[in-house]
Parts: C-alpha cells; structure tokens; sequence
C-alpha cells in the first residue's frame, strides 16, 4: 500500500546529506569580502578535500545503488540509466561513475580510503584505476598491491596528468626487470599498431587553400612539432611587423605559445626550406617544383605563373621561391641550359624533365591525371628506333601509360592537342 511517510528521515545517511547540504546552502548567503588572500588560499584547499569526501561517499553510495538494483522497480536497463535519469546527467558519465564506484568497493580499497581522507581527488582516482586496470591479467597479486600503494602515494605530490605517464610505468618503477620487459612488448605492440594506421590525407578546395588530415606515430608526431615550434619560436615566424612598419623592418613580440596560425605558417616555411638534396627522386627530378612564366614578368614580379601540374599562382610568389631555391622557372632564354641533345644521351636530363613537366603538367595519355613528378619522360619515337634525346620527342607518361607506350600489342597515337591514345593492334 502506498504511504506518504518519508522512509529517509530516520536513517542517519540521507538525514547527514540533508544537513551537508543546508550548511552548503548557508555558506552561499556569506559575503567573501572579508576574506583575505591567506584566509582564501586555505579555504580553496579545504574545500578541495571536502569535495573529494563528497565525491568519496557518492561512490559509496552508487556502489550500495548497484548492489541492492535501484533502478529494477522502474526497468532501467541499469543502475548508471537509472542515475543518469534521475540527476539529469549523461548516461555515459554515469555508467563510468557506477563502475569506478564498484571497482573501489570490490578492489581498490586502499585507493577508497585516500579518496574518503580527502588525501586524492576524482580525477586522480580515475587515472590510478585505469593504470592498474592496464596491467597484465596474470600479474602477481603482490605486485599489484604495490602498485597501487605506490600510484595512491604519487597522487599526494602529482596532479592527473603526470599521474597519468607515472601510471603507464608504474611496474618500470615497482619492479624493474618484470615492468621493463612489459614496457617492452607494450610499446613493440603500440608501435606496431600506430604503424599500421599511418594515413594522410590531401584536399584542394578550388580556392587557393588545401585541407588536409593525417595519423601518424607518436614518435614521428613529437619530431614534427618540435620542427614546427622551432620556425614558430618566439624571435622568428612567432612575431608580427609592428603597425607602422608593414615591411617588417621593426619587429614586436608575441606572446604565449604559438597560435594555430602560426604553427600553419611554420608548416608552410618548413616545406619552403625542406633541403632538395635530401628529396627522394620523382622520376628523373628531386622533387622541385618547376613554374613557368616569362622572363619580364618573373623580373618584375607581375602578373601570374603556373606551377607544372597545372597550379597558379602569382609571379611574385614565384619569383619570391625562385629566390630561395625552392622553384625552378622555366623562363624562355632564362637558364641556358641545353635542352637539345639529339643521339648524344639516351635518356633526358633533369633540365629537359623539368621542361616536360612544365609543358605537359601530367601524363599525356588521355582521361590520365597522374601528377608530373609521378611520371616518366618517354621518347615519342623510340631511341633504338632513332628517335632523338630532345623535348619535341618526348613526353610525360605515367608508370601504366608508358608500359603500354613499349607493348607491340599496343599502337600509341599522338593527337593534334599533344594527348596520347592507345589501341590494341589487330
């Protein structure tokens, strides 16, 4: 029979939280204007541990809420719905909630009791309970006692995140022979799995920016960052022209770590300065980028050049570039180099490779869209057949396109627009 008799009153748990939450309530209509700063400093470390003893018994409780099935008599699935239901939370915090509170009452009782002293705080609890959790199934019991006796005396002098890398190393530091070789085949099975998910990822937008996304390795991420900070410190790209100085002849600080923005243009200034010596080869070129423009306009800076996929951009760019080594221009009159050999070499040069590029700005074979540094340079009419070493007999043609080019079961044609075709001979 239902009755209307407050069943809580009586007991001394929910009759305690009832008078914790009247003084709270108290406190809050107490002005802090007379609190000085010593006075305050003491205050904010007293509430600290008094929100590690709340946090404490709430975990007590939920644990009692799992045991005795709160949730049964209105069918929650279970005890974290049932909670997350009834304190308007997400039910994914609070199912996390409910197994933490379980695994302290069932096992971690020494990390309970730090937490209850107000000595730990929640967010280090979770860290210690998910590096103990990370340990071997078959580890030995002692030693795991000894890790979380350790990890709970850590918690006393470091916050969560140096708890955090003190935890993935906890065995190293209890045990050394036994948590070196784990460390060990942690990290080979780490590596191995972050090797495996190497990715990247590049997308143009039609509008002069690219996009791009990438996994990679720690390892190689931590190299990275380092570069990028190194052209993005403080002194170097981390700086802006003063106001009244937009040629940047006067310099003002920046200060704090480096923006996103500023990291972008480290990005961009660590590709521009890459060594093409250190370049792996792309066909018959180091990876150069070649542009093509006239000698008036490279001089004068005016007027636009196109890169030898196809790409625009402005000639002062270019010439900017060109300055540095990082682009080659194919200038008309403005190197000098040879570019006709005739029979002397069998294959191109790096000079007559750049000027295909240049000119063709991907394979030539119809509907192919492969990236000039991907392709090879290819005699229209074969050496052997006496065809001649110079860029009017040659091509761009993509790995596939220029194993077709030297099968006799197919014919090459040569189409009015420099495109080529291939049909199968009859």
């Amino acid at each position: 029979m239902a009755t209307d008799k407050d069943t809580t009153t009586a007991h001394p748990v929910p009759a305690g939280v009832r008078a914790l939450s009247a003084s709270v309530t108290a406190l809050a209509d107490r002005p802090l204007f007379a609190l000085d700063a010593a006075t305050t400093r003491d205050t904010i470390q007293s509430l600290a541990v008094l929100e590690a003893k709340v946090a404490s018994f709430k975990l007590a409780v939920l644990a009692h809420a799992e045991e005795v099935q709160v949730g049964a008599e209105t069918g929650c699935t279970s005890t974290g719905v049932w909670a997350a239901n009834a304190t308007r939370s997400q039910k994914n915090v609070s199912a996390a909630q409910v197994r933490l509170a379980t695994a302290l009452e069932s096992r971690w009782h020494r990390l309970r009791d730090a937490l209850a002293a107000g000595v730990v705080n929640a967010d280090q609890v979770r860290v210690v309970v998910n590096a103990l959790k990370d340990l071997p199934d078959d580890l030995d019991k002692k030693l795991l006692d000894q890790a979380e006796e350790a990890l709970v005396a850590y918690a006393v002098e470091f916050d969560p995140t140096e708890l955090r890398h003190l935890g993935a190393h906890i065995l190293t530091l209890i045990a050394p022979q036994v948590g070196e070789e784990i460390d060990r085949k942690r990290l080979e099975a780490a590596e191995a799995k972050a090797t495996q998910k190497r990715r990247f990822t590049l997308s143009f937008d039609g509008h002069g920016t690219a996009h791009g996304r990438f996994t990679i390795p720690e390892v190689q991420a931590k190299m990275l960052q380092k570069l990028l900070h190194g052209f993005a410190a403080p002194g170097h790209v981390n700086c802006t022209p003063a106001s009244d100085d937009p040629e940047g002849g006067k310099r003002e600080w920046v200060k704090g770590r480096p923006s996103a923005q500023k990291l972008g243009e480290a990005f961009c200034e660590l590709i521009e300065n890459y060594p093409r010596n250190n370049a792996p080869k792309l066909g018959r070129t180091d990876g150069t980028f070649i542009t093509t423009t006239t000698f008036d306009l490279l001089t004068t800076a005016l007027g636009t050049a196109t890169l030898d996929d196809g790409t625009p951009m402005a000639a002062a760019q270019a010439m900017r570039l060109a300055c540095e080594a990082r682009i080659i221009p194919v200038v008309l009159g403005g190197n000098g180099e040879v570019l006709h050999q005739g029979r002397a070499r069998r294959r191109f040069t790096a000079a007559q490779t750049y000027a295909m590029h240049a000119r063709d700005k991907s394979c030539t074979a119809k509907g192919c869209d492969w990236p000039p540094g991907l392709c090879h340079a290819h005699h229209d009419t074969l050496f052997s057949q006496g065809g001649l070493t110079d860029i009017e007999d040659g091509r761009l043609l993509c790995p596939h396109h220029h194993a077709r080019a030297h099968d006799p079961a197919y014919e090459m044609k040569v189409h009015a627009d420099n495109k080529v075709t291939f049909h199968r001979r009859t």
